[in-house]
């Protein structure tokens, strides 16, 4: 029975080795304008490609929750010549168990998640679509087909690590996290503003790769559309069998002044910024 009150072996298994097995769907990738990206890509990490990534995929076992669909864009950023991982932007989540994968990625992680309206996969024989909507409005608008990529020759360089089947596989993703306390004019200030990475094993077993069509739009919570498609490279249909989240690294301490621009987008809409951004009528 639930109480308010919880053991200490609770306490010591919150959120451990969080999984995030049996995911099925689109993996996707574009060529995007350099400058853009490297504007919005918070010091110290740099920009390994002008390329953006992506994924639509239904969490089907995930440790921590029910089964949810998630959405991403992410660049790939390197840390001081040290560590290249994955730098995103937002992620959009939809279904039973996107509450408790919200809480447990952006308060546990820094992850940068939010609710969308609906996130959606359809698949039929050799072809596919997948649609993120929020606000009413379509952020994400992608189809897949079957065969070669887009573009082979980049299509590879992006997508052949993530091929290898039945191998486990390390990645990283790069996230930061913050304190916060309001002070006495009712303003809240930021500190110990942290760059850290999340270190994850991952395998997979299908993995079958194609061609991409992709449309991106915005709403004023949420500029997809800021990073414009100049040219689709491809994408794959990709059934993902175990990822567990493993450690944790704290890379380096940051300024909270020159970070925290970067970081409210992608995790809160404006009328966290301005009260006037919520009137409407139900």
């Amino acid at each position: 029975m639930a109480s308010f009150l919880v053991s200490d072996d609770d306490v010591k298994n919150f959120l451990t080795l969080p999984r995030m097995d049996d995911q099925e769907g689109l993996l996707f990738s574009y060529a995007a304008p350099e400058k853009v990206l490297k504007k919005l890509l918070p010091k110290p990490l740099k920009l390994v490609a002008p390329v953006v990534c992506g994924y639509v995929v239904q969490m089907g076992k995930p440790s921590f929750g029910p089964t949810y669909m998630e959405a991403v864009l992410y660049v790939l950023a390197n840390f001081n010549d040290k560590m290249i991982g994955a730098y995103p932007f937002t992620l959009m989540l939809d279904g039973p168990g996107a509450e408790a994968a919200i809480l447990a990625g952006r308060e546990g992680a820094g992850i940068p998640k939010k609710l969308a309206d609906s996130v959606q996969i359809r698949r039929n024989d050799n072809s596919a679509t997948a649609k993120v909507v929020r606000h009413g409005e379509t952020l994400l608008d992608i189809k897949w087909e079957k065969g070669e990529y887009n573009d082979e020759k980049l299509g590879h360089q992006v997508f052949d690590a993530q091929s290898v089947l039945n191998s486990q596989a390390e990645t990283a993703s790069m996230f930061y996290t913050w304190d916060m306390d309001q002070v006495e004019d009712g303003s809240n200030v930021f500190s110990n503003v942290k760059l850290v990475a999340t270190q994850s094993t991952t395998v997979t077993d299908s993995f079958e790769p194609g061609k991409l069509d992709i449309k991106l739009g915005s709403t004023d919570d949420d500029p997809f559309g800021e990073l414009s498609v100049l040219k689709p490279l491809g994408a794959a249909w990709v059934h993902i069998d175990t990822s567990v989240m493993h450690n944790t690294l704290k890379l380096a301490d940051v300024d909270a002044k020159e970070t925290m621009p970067y970081m409210i987008t992608g995790r809160y809409d404006r009328g966290m910024i301005n009260p006037k951004a919520n009137t409407f009528i139900i």
